[in-house]
């Protein structure tokens, strides 16, 4: 059974050419579906169908050159179209933990991150060591604001999900990062507090809150240097999508795409905002390479990967345009960035 997903293409509605299913495959296809007809009549083809031989000795089907047609057509449709992976209920409901390896790499061979040859991500050339302690400690200062009471909690319940998701992310980043922070012996401790921290800020209400503020009160004792006594057990190792939210972590990769592209909008901004550049940049890098990782729906699909793939490598090129002082390059690579944005939620939504 063949399955088109109706997306918006420039082929047309169907959008069959992103889809792999080319002009050859369709008339595979038809042939396949010629030949079964025959024999589900009984018999061979050419004794099914009407089949004559012109006086140059051309053989037709049906009034069809007998010649267009293959002879194994579906090995032919095999190796021209990419099958459509089912989606998964990953992160529908909350796993159990698991120890094991850290997180694994992009769930498909045609990967857009930094692989070793043992197959694990090279976070070092992901995201530097200086912007992923920058961006902990801009979001536990965020967090701390926003937990002072359930005033504020209430007014920022959704920003602190997203804080949450993006920082079990880079404590998970961490644990596999080559170089160390005072707290890295600690990471699946963040990352599981920070874990909590996002799936618990849920919604409004002093329940909600109690519950946001007892995970931020453990995450923070961690950063701070020591494990609260009522940690209980931590797996040392967890996927990506088993604590950081796929949803969120878009969220806040829009939120360093919409800086690049609205606020840094001039020359003299661009010079004067690199710091900032650079953190959102690698962020943007970083955190969709997170989102290429086994256990998030649709990572099977090479049309995901590739959406995937340009967002990562257009982080990469505004992070070298703001090091390099080259503001063209800057915004084509902003342009790359918002381009494969659009695209994928074009095919698979904002989830």
């Amino acid at each position: 059974m063949w399955r088109f997903r109706n997306i918006a293409s420039p082929q047309g509605s169907w959008g069959w050419q992103s889809r792999g299913v080319s002009a050859i495959a369709l008339t595979a296809i038809l042939s396949l579906v010629i030949g079964q007809v025959a024999l589900s009549q009984g018999g061979s083809k050419e004794k099914s169908a009407n089949v004559r031989v012109d006086a140059k000795g051309r053989k037709f089907v049906n009034k069809i050159p007998y010649d267009v047609f293959f002879d194994d057509p579906l090995d032919l449709v095999r190796s021209n179209s990419s099958p459509v992976a089912p989606k998964s209920d990953a992160g529908a409901s909350d796993p159990a933990p698991k120890t094991g390896s850290p997180p694994s790499a992009p769930a498909n061979s045609g990967t857009p991150a930094a692989i070793t040859a043992s197959g694990s991500l090279e976070w070092g050339k992901l995201i530097p060591l200086e912007e992923l302690q920058g961006e902990v400690k801009a979001v536990r200062n965020s967090l701390t604001k926003s937990m002072s009471n359930q005033g504020s909690y209430n007014s920022n319940f959704q920003e602190i999900a997203i804080d949450g998701s993006e920082l079990a992310a880079l404590a998970g980043i961490m644990q596999s990062h080559p170089e160390s922070v005072t707290w890295k012996d600690k990471a699946h401790f963040v990352r599981e507090f920070a874990g909590q921290l996002s799936t618990s800020a849920a919604g409004l209400g002093k329940e909600n809150f109690e519950k946001t503020r007892s995970a931020f009160q453990r995450l923070t004792s961690v950063l701070d240097g020591s494990i609260p006594p009522d940690a209980g057990e931590v797996p040392s190792a967890r996927e990506f999508s088993e604590v950081a939210s796929r949803k969120r972590l878009m969220k806040r990769i829009e939120r360093a795409k919409n800086f690049l592209k609205q606020d840094v909008n001039s020359e003299a901004k661009f010079k004067s905002l690199s710091d900032q550049i650079r953190r959102e940049a690698s962020l943007i890098t970083a955190l969709g390479t997170v989102i290429t990782t086994t256990g998030y729906d649709y990572t099977g699909e090479d049309e995901y990967q590739q959406h995937a793939r340009t967002l990562i490598d257009g982080g990469r090129e505004a992070f070298s345009a703001s090091q390099e002082e080259a503001y063209d390059r800057f915004q084509e690579a902003v342009d790359k960035v918002n381009k494969s944005c659009t695209d994928c939620h074009a095919s698979y939504g904002n989830g």
